[in-house]
């Protein structure tokens, strides 16, 4: 059973990280874009994405990440504790990116500075968690 939990784990979070990263994507052009450019239909179809596979994908990560950690009693492990910083940074991140994105097409208000780094940020947190999911160091 464990096998299947795992592979829906990996499943879940290849949709999410690629959902996270098209979103991060909508945002730069949104940021980068001319004001005179009409991006909303790409943004409009982001939304839609997320809300019909990202967000999905996210809810399925935590059910199947808390089945595999509970199901092998790893629930105290160093490493599964350090490796929740970034999964819960992604989450946020996710949430802080469907909003920037929803009022920008909504209401206008211009995306801030800072979601320029989130393709980065990212990438880096993905690569932290495979890390510490794969080797288990301590």
């Amino acid at each position: 059973m464990y096998l299947y939990v795992k592979a829906l784990h990996v499943f879940a979070v290849v949709a999410f990280i690629g959902g996270m990263l098209a979103m991060a994507l909508a945002l730069r052009v949104a940021i980068a874009a001319p004001r005179n450019v009409d991006g909303g239909r790409f943004g409009e179809t982001i939304l839609r994405w997320d809300g019909f596979v990202t967000t999905p994908a996210l809810a399925v990560v935590w059910m199947a990440g808390f089945t595999m950690a509970f199901g092998a009693g790893w629930e105290s492990s160093p490493w599964l504790l350090l490796k929740m910083i970034p999964v819960v940074l992604l989450s946020g991140l996710h949430s802080l990116q469907a909003t920037a994105l929803r009022r920008l097409l909504r209401e206008g208000k211009m995306v801030g500075p800072l979601f320029r780094a989130a393709p980065v940020a990212i990438l880096v947190a993905f690569a932290c968690i495979a890390w510490l999911a794969v080797t288990k160091p301590f």
